[in-house]
């Protein structure tokens, strides 16, 4: 984007292929962005809903939510690896390149939520997604801080 605003107002012309591939680049980082979210349980959650809730629904909402972001990943895959298939044999006008390269981030994304999501319910993935022992990872016990929480 920078190059293609330097082209148009310094340059004075706009290269064809800059706002295809923004376009393109958005769809990947808006799909690895769901999948980061989820690593880092930062996607958006009914947290306020969940909190008053009695313990034992707390505890079955925290076990539920990494089954359906786990279904979703395995949504993403299969519609996502349809897409991409369908798509293979068209190509994008300015870049050149095929049409399939902008659905592949679907799959892609998909796999990596079903990673993370099958992480999290095994309790195999620290709260905030790094093992860098802030206050807000995995306690001492191994534990997320949400499971010390119910308890």
């Amino acid at each position: 984007m920078t190059w293609q605003v330097f082209c148009r107002y310094v340059l004075g012309f706009t290269p064809v292929w800059a706002s295809e591939t923004a376009l393109l680049l958005l769809g990947w980082v808006a799909f690895l962005g769901i999948a980061k979210g989820i690593r880092e349980h930062s996607h958006i959650a009914l947290g306020m809903l969940v909190d008053r809730l009695p313990r034992p629904l707390r505890l079955v909402t925290l076990r539920l939510a990494p089954l359906l972001m786990a279904v979703f990943g395995v949504y993403l895959i299969v519609q996502g690896g349809e897409f991409t298939q369908l798509m293979m044999s068209s190509t994008l006008p300015a870049t050149g390149l095929p049409t399939s390269v902008q659905y592949a981030a679907m799959p892609v994304a998909g796999v990596l939520i079903l990673l993370y999501s099958a992480l999290q319910l095994f309790g195999l993935l620290p709260l905030d997604g790094a093992d860098n022992g802030s206050a807000q990872g995995p306690s001492s016990s191994g534990q997320s801080l949400r499971d010390e929480d119910i308890r």
